[in-house]
């Protein structure tokens, strides 16, 4: 990787164009501003460089005719060289894999530009704050999704772009789902969406929900004010198969209550309360048990409902869901006379509940001493952790830190006596100990979540 350094990018750029093999990454760093004309010259050692795979210009303050200098300088090459517009990198065998240009003011036409000149090898598409807004801004995107013009596009990430008022990109979205349904591979189609802090309100959870491809690995829709009505809409989608291949779900700050987070659990677990009785058994042709996951899809799902309100309704409907992660930090566990609290306890000391789950984080919930007793004491005193019939038994990691509770003494010795018992589990009690953005691996929300 080459990293820049607190001057232009002529030194960066001639690296590019002498075809250094080693060269597979390029990251421009902060203190550079790329201008048109060396959007043009970049582009130009691109075009002929046949080992960079992935470049980082996010937030270099570039602009829609940066980008079109870069497509133009990616069009001359292929012209003279008589090769085809995949971006340059050795023809259709190569060319730019991976594009982050977040941060960057490219609008609608320098988001047409970059898809022209780089579209058809990428695999990685980072628009994140590109001052893209509704309909109009993303109609390139929308228009190269349904026309199958980003064939190997499998991570796409919109994060801060106001798509309140995108209706194509939900249209979009299912046309490019149905034209990789018919491919051979089984790793064809968009596999991870990151829509952070978007303006989608429920009616438009509700319109994306409806076109997520089956093929969807994460979904990350942190942020937006989905509510109700966007929970409910994304549990319909999962349980009439959106969700088959699911494995990772984040919805931190959504403005989901009890009854949505439960409604959204039961269509994770398959159990055909999601979206009014048996819309998962019709989808699936058979009752699913909660391993078989969202119409039927394969086990484990890691979940992170971080900054919403998890009650009693949730909390056993989670229980029963195929869950290999649990964040619910900032989910109000402590409130109302901590039902929520009491109800993962019941919960947790139930025979067969969270079969799955490995890793459960309940920090920053207003949990004292007593209701973390309960819930130390609650997996100390289930079945063995390696029984048929544990609760629990792939637990390896609980995180109890940011709680008024955890630096009790009654708390550490139950957390021992509880290790005594699950001698492979990891117990945190400090916020210092999980690390930026808690146990999910993802990105931090700046302060979102």
């Amino acid at each position: 990787m080459a990293w820049g350094a607190p001057r232009g990018i002529d030194d960066l750029v001639e690296r590019v164009r002498r075809s250094d093999p080693t060269l597979a990454s390029l990251c421009v760093l902060r203190m550079r501003r790329v201008d048109e004309d060396g959007c043009r010259s970049l582009a130009e050692a691109l075009a002929a460089s046949p080992s960079l795979r992935s470049l980082n210009l996010e937030g270099k303050g570039i602009t829609a005719a940066g980008c079109r200098a870069l497509k133009e300088a990616v069009a001359a090459h292929n012209a003279s060289s008589g090769g085809s517009t995949s971006g340059g990198g050795g023809g259709s065998s190569g060319g730019l894999q991976e594009l982050a240009v977040g941060r960057n003011s490219i609008g609608r036409d320098g988001l047409a530009a970059l898809l022209a000149a780089f579209g058809s090898s990428l695999l990685s598409l980072d628009l994140s704050a590109c001052d893209l807004a509704g309909d109009a801004d993303l109609a390139p995107l929308a228009e190269a999704l349904a026309a199958g013009s980003l064939p190997l596009l499998r991570t796409l990430r919109l994060d801060g772009n106001d798509l309140s008022g995108a209706a194509q990109l939900g249209d979009s979205l299912a046309a490019a789902a149905h034209s990789s349904s018919s491919s051979s591979s089984s790793s064809s189609g968009l596999q991870h969406l990151h829509l952070q802090r978007c303006g989608l309100d429920g009616s438009a959870a509700a319109r994306l929900a409806a076109a997520l491809p089956g093929s969807l690995a994460t979904l990350d829709l942190s942020g937006n004010a989905i509510g109700s009505e966007g929970a409910a809409a994304l549990a319909e989608a999962l349980a009439a198969g959106a969700g088959r291949q699911l494995s990772k779900l984040v919805l931190c700050s959504c403005g989901l209550d009890d009854a949505g987070i439960a409604v959204l659990a039961a269509a994770l677990g398959g159990s055909g309360e999601a979206a009014g009785g048996s819309a998962a058994a019709d989808a699936t042709g058979s009752s699913s048990s909660a391993a078989a996951g969202p119409a039927g899809a394969a086990a484990g799902i890691g979940l992170d409902l971080s900054a919403n309100v998890a009650g009693p309704a949730a909390v056993a409907a989670l229980a029963a869901a195929p869950l290999a992660s649990l964040c619910l930090h900032d989910c109000q566990l402590g409130s109302n006379d901590a039902a929520g609290a009491a109800a993962l306890s019941e919960q947790l000391a139930t025979a067969g509940s969270f079969a799955q789950l490995a890793d459960l984080d309940v920090s920053a919930n207003h949990l004292e001493a007593a209701q973390l007793l309960s819930l130390l004491d609650a997996l100390t005193q289930a079945p063995e952790a390696g029984g048929a019939s544990a609760t629990c038994p792939a637990l390896r990691l609980l995180v109890i830190a940011a709680n008024p509770g955890a630096a009790s003494e009654e708390v550490s010795a139950a957390v021992e006596r509880l290790q005594e018992r699950r001698p492979g589990l990891d117990v945190v009690r400090r916020a210092a100990d999980t690390g930026e953005g808690g146990l999910m691996d993802r990105p931090p929300m700046n302060g979102a979540c």
